[in-house]
């Protein structure tokens, strides 16, 4: 969703494994209301087979390409 364009983290955080920050990663932290708002801004999506993937299978997702006027800026 974030390639597609339709999402972008609302901030970052970091995030340290252990006591070094050699460990340390850059987390996105999404909005819900974000979230929450894909299905009805997406329905061509069809949001019931992405619920009904299984572990280790490919979302439906993965086949949809962004419009060209919808590319992802970087945060």
């Amino acid at each position: 969703m974030v390639k597609l364009g339709w999402i972008r983290a609302a901030e970052w955080a970091e995030v340290r494994f252990g006591t070094s920050r050699a460990g340390a990663l850059e987390v996105p932290l999404y909005r819900t209301a974000d979230v929450d708002s894909l299905v009805a801004a997406h329905p061509e999506a069809g949001w019931t087979e992405p619920r009904q993937v299984g572990t280790g299978e490919r979302s439906p997702l993965a086949v949809l390409r962004p419009k060209p006027d919808s590319t992802p800026t970087p945060a």
